[in-house]
């Protein structure tokens, strides 16, 4: 809904959505356009819903949201796959209560620190935090635990941040890999997190990548695109560390699509405009 006041959506009537779909069944609706940036919205719980009403959906299917909204699922299936990802560590809540003298050992030998910290359900920069000690690790992990049984610790790779869009292919198309996007951040901040607010960095795009590596990482986000099954739309994020090698953080199967995100911007780069990229989000989605 369109309201000035965010407070004022406590007063609008609240519906169930099997309600509003049966609502929608009924009207002949076909196809959904999927805004629900995270959550339920991307970790395949909508689409399982729309599946059962078949309705044509943007976003990805049960199984490539599920995949893509878990940082820790998308990591083995990046590993599956032959692509790096950062040497990290899944911590359990009940190892961390019983054996915490080993995991930080663990941590401290393998993974040194500065590292990085993540809720593996959080978003591209929700829940995602650096501890520069064992101290500040404890800290963190402790509040992931708070609403989950699962925390991600990573090594800090240090490097450039790439952004690459995707839009998905139609049956017999392969996948079109957008203009890639590089995230600048400003002075002092070592990671891109939710206390950033747009505006406090600036997005390049297109990235100055030499010609051969882009090749190659458009190659290998095309490949992601298809094994994962992402669906219409995806939006990769990756660090290029001091080697020029690409390490990948996470894909987002529900990029943002406001003034400010990623996925337009890409896309106008790359020749589509806004409504445009909407009419080909829908015309793969059906």
């Amino acid at each position: 809904p369109d309201v000035e006041d965010p407070g004022e959506l406590s007063d609008l009537e609240l519906s169930d959505p099997i309600t509003v779909l049966q609502s929608l069944s009924r009207d002949n609706v076909e196809v959904v356009f999927n805004c629900l940036h995270g959550g339920a919205g991307e970790d395949g719980t909508l689409a399982a819903i729309l599946s059962l009403f078949r309705m044509a959906h943007t976003g990805a299917g049960v199984a490539g949201g599920a995949v893509s909204a878990c940082k820790i699922t998308f990591r083995q299936r990046m590993r599956g796959i032959g692509l790096r990802v950062p040497t990290g560590a899944v911590v359990h809540q009940e190892v961390w209560g019983r054996h915490r003298k080993d995991v930080l050992a663990g941590v401290n030998r393998e993974i040194h620190y500065p590292c990085i910290v993540k809720d593996p359900q959080g978003g591209s920069s929700e829940g995602v935090c650096v501890a520069d000690d064992e101290d500040e690790l404890i800290e963190e992990i402790d509040k992931i635990f708070i609403n989950s049984q699962l925390a991600l610790v990573e090594k800090m790779i240090v490097g450039r941040e790439i952004s690459v869009p995707c839009l998905g292919g139609r049956r017999g198309v392969l996948p079109q890999i957008l203009q890639p996007v590089e995230i600048v951040l400003p002075p002092g901040e070592r990671i891109f997190s939710n206390a950033l607010k747009y505006g406090d960095h600036v997005a390049l795009c297109p990235a100055k990548l030499d010609p051969e590596l882009w090749h190659d990482l458009a190659r290998e986000v095309r490949q992601m695109h298809l094994e994962l099954q992402l669906g219409t739309a995806s939006r990769t994020d990756l660090i290029l560390d001091q080697g020029n090698n690409p390490v990948y953080l996470e894909t987002n199967t529900v990029p943002g699509m406001t003034k400010d995100s990623l996925l337009p911007l890409s896309a106008s780069k790359s020749g589509i405009a806004g409504p445009d990229l909407v009419r080909k989000m829908v015309e793969i989605a059906v």
